[in-house]
């Protein structure tokens, strides 16, 4: 019997009985719990004493190279650019959440990603890998080439540190003096949290404070 069928019959044996009750489907609300350890709207704004941080992507898998774009060094694209497919393909992580926020009028840009592991052995294996990949990067340059045309972009790759139990690189662009990516991963018992920040004059203490404010919040 179809349950539309049994809710007619209930409806008519209740009008027999002289009952009035009304039966409702109540739908149990879904918590994205992974989703709400990423930092808002109002907290991006504060860690970069701003206000025009809007939000704009969210993703539910890590990225991938545009279409036609090419890097010099494949490898080396996670300094620049957080929580890549290229880094999580083959790791196992069972749940992943990504979002972006920019200010377009101030060219800044922040991007926040977590991924979740059935251990946090597997969150740390990740976590050393982008770090691996960073030691391994540092010194040389990065060539960007867009999709589609011949235009490039440098970035000069800096050594990685560790500031408060954060794992921390960043790279310059010699042709926008002042512009850079800053990047932070660390891990929050069985969660990778993998961020960058881009814009001009970012600093190391921001992407800590930004990661930091994320893996605080890991009751997974």
């Amino acid at each position: 019997m179809s349950k539309s069928g049994a809710a007619l019959i209930l409806a008519g044996l209740l009008a027999v009985t002289g009952c009035t009750r009304t039966v409702h489907d109540v739908a149990t609300p879904q918590v994205d719990v992974l989703g709400s350890m990423l930092a808002s709207e109002s907290e991006l704004n504060t860690i970069m004493s701003t206000t025009g941080l809007r939000s704009k992507t969210a993703l539910r898998q890590p990225a991938k190279l545009d279409a036609g774009e090419r890097a010099s060094r494949p490898e080396c694209v996670p300094v620049i650019g957080n929580a890549m497919d290229s880094v999580y393909q083959g790791t196992g992580y069972t749940n992943f959440r990504e979002n972006q926020f920019a200010d377009d009028t101030d060219s800044l840009e922040i991007d926040q990603a977590v991924a979740m592991f059935d251990t946090p052995a597997a969150a740390r294996a990740v976590a050393a890998k982008t770090v691996g990949l960073w030691r391994q990067c540092a010194g040389d340059t990065l060539s960007m080439i867009e999709g589609g045309s011949s235009k490039s972009y440098q970035y000069v790759m800096a050594a990685p540190a560790r500031i408060d139990g954060v794992d921390v690189t960043h790279d310059v662009r010699p042709d926008y003096p002042g512009y850079g990516d800053r990047r932070a991963v660390m891990v929050a018992d069985n969660v990778v949290i993998d961020v960058r920040i881009s814009g001009t004059d970012v600093t190391d203490n921001q992407v800590v404070q930004l990661a930091k404010t994320i893996g605080g919040r890991n009751s997974l």
